[in-house]
């Protein structure tokens, strides 16, 4: 049986956006990692380590999470993992340019945390949008198998 012609032209054009995605990721992922080799060159050269060295780790650590979820997931990003790289971001900039801040600016800055922190929060309360409900799941799965494991063993045993 024949697929239409739009059908064909569909699943040539889903497949080409595959790899472009894969590609796309693999870019983002060899540059985080040269630039976490960068980082810790300049950290090692310099011999000091600061917050504002420690925060930028972490978000390169927050972007490869980013892709791993998405390349080992199912093509889509929850929202938790974009908001937490916002906020460490945003913080940063204001740590690494406090003394050059006027105090208003400063002060938006704040606020502007203080509004993605809320969104982040409110995120949690919405089912299907945090990340950590899966690991919820799994983990309860888990413990189940557990313990049917343990009352099988037990059973052997007594």
């Amino acid at each position: 049986m024949n697929k239409p012609l739009i059908a064909k032209i569909n699943d040539k054009f889903e497949a080409a956006l595959l790899i472009i995605q894969a590609g796309a990721l693999m870019v983002i992922t060899v540059a985080t990692a040269i630039a976490i080799v960068a980082e810790g060159y300049d950290m090692f050269h310099s011999r000091t380590i600061g917050l504002a060295n420690l925060l930028l780790l972490f978000l390169f650590i927050e972007i490869l999470s980013m892709v791993r979820q998405y390349a080992l997931g199912q093509h889509e990003l929850k929202l938790k993992t974009p908001l937490v790289i916002t906020v460490v971001a945003v913080a940063r900039y204001l740590i690494i340019n406090m003394e050059h801040l006027t105090s208003k600016w400063i002060l938006l800055t704040s606020i502007s945390i203080l509004i993605l922190t809320i969104s982040l929060l409110i995120s949690r309360q919405i089912k299907g949008l945090h990340d950590d409900e899966m690991e919820d799941l799994k983990m309860s799965s888990a413990k189940k198998l557990l313990a049917k494991l343990t009352a099988k063993n037990n059973n052997n045993e007594g």
